[in-house]
């Protein structure tokens, strides 16, 4: 019974997860990801030059495939842990497993991500990675939620 319990909460976790990647990734299909580098309201308002945004993009560049690979990746081994949780037949060491796996590779995208950053940030002064931060604020909707209205642009 308390391997049943720990399967179920362990595919509850499991959806949670996929359920964010899939709402991430559906925000971005059809459109460019956003380069925030290019936009002419950021590059006013930090007063980038354009050599700065050709760095910020050859940063970007450069991370692009192994972000790519490392989403790849994570989802996966997302969908093989779910396999296993819902096999009830499963022993509890591959579950266990599984979900060492899967944190290892959602740890590699999220450091692939944050080098990205750092690496961008680099590029920048004191002023405009003030003035970024600034602007990468969420701002409350109507409702309350914090939905920035300039991120989405």
């Amino acid at each position: 019974m308390r391997l049943r319990a720990i399967a179920l909460l362990s595919l509850v976790l499991v959806v949670v997860g996929v359920m964010a990647t899939a709402a991430v990734e559906a925000g971005e299909q059809g459109r460019r990801p956003h380069r925030w580098w290019q936009s002419d309201e950021v590059t006013a308002l930090l007063g980038l030059t354009s050599e700065q945004s050709v760095m910020l993009d050859k940063i970007y560049r450069r991370a692009l495939p192994k972000l790519r690979e490392s989403m790849r990746r994570l989802n996966a081994e997302e969908r093989t842990l779910s396999r296993l949780v819902a096999d009830m037949e499963v022993e509890e060491i591959d579950v266990t497993r599984q979900i060492d796996r899967v944190e290892a590779a959602r740890s590699e995208a999220s450091k692939t991500r944050i080098l990205m950053v750092f690496r961008m940030h680099r590029i920048l002064t004191d002023t405009q990675r003030d003035a970024l931060d600034e602007w990468m604020k969420p701002d409350p909707d109507e409702n309350g939620s914090d939905r920035s209205q300039r991120r989405r642009r």
